[in-house]
């Protein structure tokens, strides 16, 4: 039994079976880990969650273009211009693409290896236990009956850091904001989230730059630019920009290795 954890794939479907069998994936004793960012910007989003959906050993959580979808397809947000998602808002199965993603988590830890699965990323100075129970309030509202409000209220950039007296959407915000947005942020854990990918702004750094004492081992996605890597041990980026013409990525869990297949176009 094998365990592969797959970078961004937003509906790059091809390249999504090509990587399977690399990989020799076998259905029903294999797992797969799916960092986010399922969906959106690629051709196949509907193909990409029919298959996730159908497999028996997987665990995913939820990105940014995974949330904003959730809004658009409740009409709590309007598709920006970039967006590719016609072909999941005018499926028949709508309904149960809407039900089976805002069940997703934001936040999974291993607790055998230490290791954390992200979308975007983990604060500095925030520990794993803190982590998870701030992840569980916004998957506990997704599953609440107030879902479309929390995706209408989740877009902006403020509050830019945690503090404990934070209450309601802007508690909510903040929290999504760290795990499905983050690249760059303080030491303090202050967000930084108006700049490109590959242009570090001043008084910030990535946020894996700041060391960790707990041996935590963080896997995400979320950022193409760094290109598989942070120069880092406990950092492990999978998002090779796929939808951009790269590659899509997946990494062993037993022993680490990385298999990968080129984007399509």
């Amino acid at each position: 039994m094998s365990t592969y954890i797959i970078g961004d794939v937003q509906g790059c479907f091809d390249e999504l079976q090509k990587l399977l069998s690399k990989v020799d994936y076998q259905s029903g004793q294999d797992h797969l880990w799916f960092a986010g960012d399922l969906i959106n910007r690629g051709p196949r989003n509907v193909e990409v969650l029919d298959l996730i959906m159908s497999e028996p050993n997987v665990k995913c959580v939820l990105g940014n273009h995974d949330l904003h979808f959730l809004a658009v397809a409740t009409g709590q947000q309007t598709p920006k211009r970039k967006d590719t998602i016609e072909d999941l808002l005018n499926s028949p199965r709508l309904d149960e693409y809407i039900d089976y993603m805002r069940h997703l988590p934001i936040l999974h830890y291993d607790y055998a290896e230490n290791l954390a699965l992200v979308h975007a990323g983990i604060p500095p100075k925030m520990d794993i236990n803190t982590c998870l129970a701030l992840a569980s309030e916004v998957e506990t509202i997704l599953q609440s009956a107030q879902y479309p409000e929390f995706l209408s209220a989740m877009y902006g950039n403020e509050p830019s850091i945690w503090h404990d007296q934070l209450a309601g959407t802007d508690r909510l915000r903040v929290i999504t904001n760290y795990f499905t947005r983050m690249r760059y942020c303080s030491h303090e854990g202050e967000l930084e989230l108006t700049h490109k990918a590959d242009i570090q702004p001043d008084g910030f750094a990535p946020w894996f730059t700041f060391e960790r004492s707990d041996q935590l081992q963080v896997v995400f996605g979320h950022w193409a630019a760094l290109n598989g890597h942070t120069g880092v041990d406990f950092a492990i980026p999978l998002d090779t920009g796929c939808v951009w013409g790269r590659e899509l990525t997946a990494m062993r869990l037993e022993n680490k290795t990385f298999s990968s297949v080129e984007a399509e176009s």
